[in-house]
């Protein structure tokens, strides 16, 4: 037991003073509402797992975080006046104690056998993650069924203790601000008024108090814990207990669609035209449809024509299924491209030919794209959320209908130029014995046994293989928030792709285009809300990494003052320019040229040097005049996202604008 002595001075003397007044404290309860703090085993955590933040908790032995919840000081009589309501609070209390020890245990073994584990488990982070879930359960049982913690006799004895502490240390804070003659005349309902006004004072705001609290709990409950460990010898025949976590060997096979897209920054999906007609389709709801007909998207250009359907298997060809597509057609949604990409990168990532059929775990489909497990009831990760595997499960059924009949597809054989006749499902999902497979909650099995349809199979082989890195945000993004960003990040890295042949990285893009190929309508009503999105959305690109920096191409600003910009804006370019990732990874596919492009992205040297350092010098002028960039906006007639762009030195003002920038700042 931990004796804990408050009193700076030892005299008898002040010893009984304590005393007397401890004695005149009713028996009280703590009730304490946990604000529910993170594990220390998120997934975003495990590509670095054990860092040096969990580090340091073990090895100091800090099983309680030092973190303020709301916690409330109860008289004996009003607990057991409400006894159903404060013993459920106080039994989550114990839950949250019991988890917070059996974080601290794993963390330990893991910390403790790192040399071990980090080259058996060195990025494969969801088999970490499943190895972390295996300690946690293991430790969960061992805890439960040892007595220390198991019994109330135990559980008694440590509120005795925790009782006693919260009384010296609120009595030892009464006395020095009071004093003994004070504090001796009250009444004992005062007496017991002042005592709990302190001790929630303490609780609510006293960082002293917390900290010296915290730690006292860590080295009380931290000794139980030894004693677990050296009972049961938790620590000894290491690498017999972590090859049992393990198992067998093809467990690592499993995880690795998901290992090769965490080690990088990209995804590889299929860039043929094929794939790309099927992703606009879905995230821009091509899919047209009549009465008593399936749902239809058509395309028609030089290197592709035809249609793509969402057409059910044969056997299921029925008017409610049909409505039932129908109805989906209609909110198709980022969230479908997401899938689809995550399934594509999947397969490629395991075997990449049209004749192979992988497996892929369901789960790898939400983890993939970063999506985090809930928490279960005693702390630990649980599995995903209901919703989350409904619009999953909703994808796949949409992707499993796709029918593909195209009258012209551009391919090359032996370097020259064909057109082909194709027809065919997209995907065909099955179960592990070969029969179609049922995408319904109910009937879902662990794995799903993925084959692609023989229209991709031309645009997979060898020297006419086709596909193309995805930034990672393209999938991880909110899928509405920030929809805008996933469409173009999904539409530049296919130009990219088309561009690396000649490394013609900086060609223009035409605004119209853009918005088409993302499926933005554009609104004459409020045409400047559409500029200021889409700037908006290439400045967090930059921001973020996705691409180098964008610029406007050879525009002129003072086109916005005048009647009809909008057709003028829509007729302008943008360049965007990947980074240098990208360059070097599509580097071997380039023509040889007598003379390479250049390929080091920077702003054009005469702007440049015009304009240096206007944006910093006018971003510091605004500040000091304390002025918004909208009040600047509307004084200079520019648009807000153009100046914010101007300030963070991401793009170079036209000679007009430089102009009128120079003329306020004067």
């Amino acid at each position: 037991m931990i004796k804990y002595n408050l009193l700076l001075n030892t005299t008898n003397y002040e010893l009984t003073h304590h005393q007397q007044i401890a004695n005149k404290i009713e028996r009280f309860q703590v009730i304490i509402m946990y604000d529910r703090q993170p594990n220390f085993f998120d997934y975003n955590y495990l590509l670095h797992f054990p860092c040096e933040k969990v580090r340091k908790k073990v090895n100091t032995n800090r099983i309680f975080p030092r973190v303020k919840n709301e916690t409330f000081i109860v008289r004996q009589q009003s607990y057991e006046e409400n006894i159903q309501l404060f013993f459920k609070q106080r039994m989550n209390a114990r839950y949250e104690m019991l988890a917070k020890v059996t974080e601290f245990m794993t963390a330990k073994f893991f910390s403790t056998y790192e040399s071990h584990l980090v080259p058996l488990l060195e990025n494969k982070p969801t088999l970490k993650w499943e190895i972390i879930n295996k300690l946690y359960s293991k430790y969960e049982k061992l805890l439960s069924e040892h007595a220390r913690f198991n019994d109330e006799e135990s559980w008694n004895a440590f509120s005795t203790w925790y009782r006693t502490y919260l009384t010296n240390h609120t009595v030892n804070e009464m006395l020095e601000i009071h004093g003994y003659d004070t504090l001796n005349i009250l009444t004992n309902e005062d007496i017991n008024k002042l005592f709990l006004e302190i001790l929630n004072r303490s609780f609510a705001s006293n960082d002293s108090f917390l900290n010296t609290f915290t730690d006292a709990v860590n080295v009380y409950i931290e000794k139980m814990v030894s004693e677990i460990l050296a009972v049961f010898e938790l620590e000894k025949d290491s690498m017999v207990q972590i090859n049992e976590l393990l198992g067998v060997s093809d467990r690592i096979a499993d995880h690795q669609p998901v290992e090769s897209s965490v080690k990088t920054n990209n995804l590889v999906v299929m860039s043929n035209a094929v794939y790309q007609f099927i992703t606009e389709a879905i995230s821009n709801q091509k899919f047209t449809y009549e009465r008593d007909q399936w749902p239809k998207a058509t395309i028609r250009s030089t290197t592709l024509s035809g249609s793509l359907q969402l057409l059910a298997r044969k056997e299921d060809r029925t008017a409610s299924r049909m409505n039932q597509l129908q109805e989906q057609a209609k909110t198709l949604s980022e969230v479908d491209v997401d899938v689809l990409d995550s399934l594509c990168h999947m397969y490629l990532a395991q075997q990449g030919q049209a004749e192979d059929r992988i497996a892929i775990r369901f789960d790898d489909l939400l983890t993939i794209r970063g999506l985090k497990t809930k928490l279960g009831g005693t702390g630990r990760r649980g599995g995903y959320e209901k919703e989350q595997r409904t619009q999953v499960i909703k994808a796949l059924s949409i992707l499993q209908s796709l029918w593909l009949e195209f009258d012209t597809v551009l391919i090359y054989e032996q370097g020259k130029p064909v057109n082909k006749t194709m027809a065919g499902r997209a995907f065909i999902f099955t179960n592990e014995d070969g029969s179609p497979c049922e995408l319904t909650e109910r009937t879902l099995p662990e794995h799903l046994y993925v084959k692609i349809g023989e229209v991709f199979n031309h645009f997979l082989q060898g020297s006419t293989r086709q596909v193309k890195l995805l930034p990672n945000q393209a999938i991880e993004l909110n899928p509405y928030q920030r929809k805008w960003e996933k469409k173009l990040i999904r539409y530049i890295s296919w130009r990219w792709r088309t561009q690396a042949r000649k490394a013609s990285y900086l060609q223009p893009h035409k605004i119209s285009t853009l918005l088409e190929k993302i499926g933005i309508q554009i609104d004459t009503q409020a045409p400047s809300r559409i500029r200021d999105r889409l700037e908006k959305a290439l400045d967090l690109l930059e921001e973020e990494g996705v691409i180098t920096f964008w610029q406007y191409n050879q525009w002129n600003e003072d086109s916005m003052s005048k009647k009809g910009w909008l057709r003028v804006w829509l007729d302008a370019t943008i360049i965007i320019a990947p980074p240098d990732e990208i360059v070097s990874y599509y580097e071997p596919i380039e023509r040889k040229k007598s003379v390479k492009t250049p390929t080091n992205f920077s702003l054009e040297p005469p702007k440049e040097k015009v304009c240096k350092s206007i944006g910093s010098d006018f971003k510091e002028c605004r500040i000091k005049r304390g002025l918004t960039l909208k009040q600047v906006s509307d004084q200079l007639k520019i648009s807000t996202s153009y100046i914010s762009n101007i300030e963070r030195g991401g793009a170079l003002p036209s000679q007009t604008v430089y102009k009128k920038m120079k003329e306020w700042l004067n």
